[in-house]
């Protein structure tokens, strides 16, 4: 492959990085990793009534003990609440606290559909191959780590 076209791939991953930057202003103390793990909260409650840390994990592709620290990162803040399961007393289910939901509303749904405006003049097919191919990139690299 022509490594020009490599080497500006790199750098439009870096402006894609930066992109990330630009999203609003959040709460002292609040990261868009956060943001993140309020999104995943809310999907799967909405999907499966019940949510665990280790759902919030698999959805994000992140690991437990990451996980946990950014729930209670977010209990602490009063975003989440964490309820110990009745039926295993190792299991916490999580649920947005009304803070959670305003959250959710500002940073998720309201900045997607913003953002879902501001991008209607790329067409959703380039959209779903730049999704498409990022996606298999990291999936290369990932599965065949350079030796340096």
């Amino acid at each position: 492959m022509d490594k020009d076209l490599i080497r500006e791939f790199l750098l439009s991953c870096q402006e894609a990085k930066k992109i990330c930057e630009l999203l609003p202003p959040l709460p002292k103390k609040m990261k868009p990793r956060h943001v993140r793990v309020l999104d995943a909260v809310h999907t799967l409650q909405e999907k499966n009534g019940i949510v665990r840390v280790s759902d919030v994990a698999s959805e994000m592709g992140g690991t437990l003990p990451s996980i946990t620290k950014l729930v209670n990162e977010l209990c602490e803040m009063k975003i989440l609440t964490k309820t110990r399961s009745a039926e295993d007393k190792r299991v916490y289910h999580l649920e947005l606290t009304k803070l959670g939901d305003t959250y959710y509303d500002k940073y998720v749904t309201r900045f997607r559909d913003w953002l879902s405006d501001e991008l209607d003049e790329i067409s959703e097919d380039d959209l779903v191959a730049a999704i498409r191919t990022i996606m298999e990139v990291k999936r290369i690299l990932v599965s065949n780590r350079h030796p340096i």
